[in-house]
Parts: structure tokens; sequence; C-alpha cells
């Protein structure tokens, strides 16, 4: 498989027509199916359905589709780094990965000086769960993740950064509970809650609730927050989450009451434990230790 016939395969995917992929590509509409049929042949069956209107992605497609973005980025990445490694300051593109949180400021801070002095420098970022960031890295995607804990995940270095999250629920602002300071895990049982589907979440909850999460009644599992506050504002459940996560457009219907005993993650920027750092994610870290 070539790089060029993955990004290929990409664009007919996204375009979800062969013809419109070939101009958007500048290339001729037969030499486009035939690479797809050498891709096809290559690979040992169709990737695509062919439809009236165009094509759709086969199990197999959709799966290689998965997997040329992701090889395709890692090729477009290690070009930039080598040209980046012969330039005069600092080029290529800084890939960044992080969930959800406040502490990102600091990470945008120092982004934002570093991007100053170096205006031939890229900055990219890709918001997920704990779970997709730490795929993305260990798939040499991305240079460096943010992630919340509990706990660290095996396999990486990481610089800890100064900001605590408080865990626990965040509730409609007319919700009985609303009313209370704090809630202890006697106040979770006969009411529906929202928590996170990521593994090691559930049970670092499970061991604060005393028994396992899956007891109580668990209207919803989320990826994001954002999401999972408008389930909570619709009126659906309670969202089991961190402190801080909220958006404006919640802030008048929602209430957060933090956990007691208290429930804390630390948040730590990562890499791949003895892999290079690029020049531009070393700078970064350089800057976010100096930070006051």
């Amino acid at each position: 498989m070539e790089i060029r016939t993955l990004r290929n395969f990409a664009a007919i995917v996204r375009a979800g027509n062969v013809t419109r992929a070939a101009a958007a590509l500048h290339i001729s509409q037969p030499a486009l199916s035939m690479q797809l049929r050498e891709l096809e042949d290559e690979l040992g069956g169709p990737l695509l359905v062919r439809r009236a209107r165009g094509v759709e992605p086969t199990a197999r497609g959709s799966m290689l589709l998965r997997r040329a973005d992701d090889i395709v980025a890692l090729a477009d990445r290690t070009r930039d780094d080598l040209r980046a490694a012969a330039a005069a300051g600092l080029t290529g593109t800084l890939a960044i990965g992080a969930g959800e949180t406040p502490a990102f400021a600091a990470v945008a801070r120092a982004a934002a000086a570093l991007r100053a002095g170096n205006p031939n420098l890229k900055i990219t970022v890709t918001s997920g769960n704990g779970e997709q960031i730490d795929e993305a890295v260990r798939a040499g995607v991305l240079d460096l993740a943010l992630f919340v804990g509990p706990g660290r995940i095996p396999g990486y270095d990481y610089l800890v950064l100064p900001h605590v999250h408080r865990w626990g629920l965040y509730l409609r602002a007319d919700s009985p509970l609303a009313a209370r300071r704090f809630i202890a895990p006697k106040h979770l049982a006969g009411i529906p809650i929202l928590v996170s589907r990521q593994m090691f979440v559930t049970e670092f909850l499970s061991g604060w609730l005393g028994r396992d999460i899956s007891t109580l009644d668990v209207a919803a599992t989320y990826n994001l927050a954002y999401n999972a506050l408008a389930l909570v504002s619709s009126g659906l459940g309670a969202a089991v989450c961190i402190d801080g996560v909220q958006p404006s457009a919640f802030a008048r219907h929602l209430v957060f009451r933090p956990f007691r005993p208290a429930l804390e993650s630390d948040v730590y920027l990562a890499w791949k434990q003895g892999h290079p750092l690029s020049p531009a994610a070393a700078a970064l870290l350089s800057r976010l230790r100096a930070a006051p």
C-alpha cells in the first residue's frame, strides 16, 4: 500500500463518489478507479459498496479508513519533522491531544508563545477522551497528550501541571440534591446517573462508591462532557464528572456538587517513554517547566 493510494482512498470515502474525489484530487476518474481496484485486489476483497448515488465503505473499508488516516498523518508528520530538523527555527507540526479540562489553558499559553517566535510552526489540537488520545499517541499521530488522572497510563513520561480536578455530580439547579454542599456515595442510590464509558474511570469511581458503579441506575454513558451536560440539562439524570468543564451555555441550569469523601485527579502532559521528542514538543515542555 502506498501513502498516496491510502490518501486517495480516504478522499473517495469522504466524497462518497469516485468522480467528485477525482476532481478534488486533480486526477482522472479512470486512474482513481484503477487505484481503487488495485487496492481492493491487494487487500483481498471489496472496500466499497457501489450505490446508485455513490459509494459507501464496507466494514473492511471503514477499518482501512481509520488506519489510513493514522498512517497518512504519521507520514505527513515524519516529513514535517525531518524538514524541521534541517530548518532554522522551529517548523513542521506540533500535534497535541487533550481531554476537556481548564488545565489546557497553560498548554495553550505556552503554544501561543512558541508560535509567536516560530511563525513557520503549525500546531494541531485533537480533542477526545483519555482512551482515544492514548491510542493516537501510541500510533505516533500525536506528540503530546494532556491527561486527567486517576493514576498514570503505563508507557509514558510526563510533566504534572499545577491543576487538580475534583470529582462530583453535575445536577440541574432544581434537583433536590442541589441543596447539598457535598455528594456522598449514599446519595447516588435511586437517581439516574450518567458516567464516562472509559474503563479506568469506572473502576476509579467504583472504588470511591464501595461497589461497582454498574449497580446504580446508569441512565447513559458519555464520551466527552458537553453532550452529557446537555442531557443533564434536559432532565435525563445527573452526570458524574470532574469540575470545571461546564460550558457557559449551561451555567444557569446546572450546578456542580463535589463528592465527599473527596475524590481528586491531577492533570499531566505525557509523551511516549523512550521516544525522542520533536524539537517543537521539547520546546513546549521547556516553556511549561519554566512557567511560574
